[in-house]
């Protein structure tokens, strides 16, 4: 598309050959020539910018998009956070429930365990006694209140008080146990 100016250059371009002695004439070829120079770059310039324009658009978008991308995984993050922090305090409790039931646990065996050395030093004084009682009776008795300490009763009696004299029958009249009385009581009947 040929515009009516540049007929008017071409023509002054004609001119300035057909008269190279007018340095006016030359002047201003000087001046189109650099004003048309100045015209190409700035078009060239033009270009560059709209292609530059093009290119720093893409990249806000590419950008933005990668915004929108990061901002969706912030937030995943932030839930899987506060989803963790929820388990953690969870197993926090769980471990502290589980610390006062291992210390109750381990109080119980400690009293279990001091329970059964009890028994076991009561079961060798019984033992002791038993062995040291002269008479029959004298030994099932320690046994027997052994037993009932430890079996029958809520409150143990400690067999280290245990009373092994019989009681004093002093008082009260006897019966004749020697084989001639009870030899002649067979006889009576």
């Amino acid at each position: 598309m040929v515009t009516d100016i540049d007929v008017r250059v071409k023509s002054v371009y004609k001119l300035a050959k057909v008269c190279p002695e007018d340095q006016n004439l030359q002047e201003a070829i000087e001046v189109i020539k650099t004003l048309r120079r100045s015209q190409g770059q700035l078009v060239r310039r033009r270009e560059e910018s709209k292609i530059e324009k093009q290119r720093l658009k893409s990249e806000i978008v590419q950008l933005t998009q990668d915004n929108l991308k990061l901002e969706e995984e912030v937030t995943s993050l932030s839930h899987n956070i506060n989803s963790l922090q929820s388990e953690l305090s969870t197993l926090n409790s769980e471990m502290v429930q589980l610390t006062q039931d291992k210390q109750r646990i381990i109080a119980q065996r400690d009293r279990v365990i001091a329970e059964l050395k009890n028994i076991e030093t009561e079961v060798e004084i019984a033992t002791k006694k038993a062995q040291e009682a002269n008479s029959w009776y004298g030994k099932f008795t320690i046994i027997w209140t052994l037993v009932q300490s430890l079996f029958f009763s809520d409150e143990p009696q400690a067999i280290g008080t245990i009373d092994k004299t019989l009681p004093d029958y002093s008082d009260q009249p006897q019966m004749n146990t020697d084989p001639a009385s009870i030899g002649r009581d067979l006889l009576d009947k």
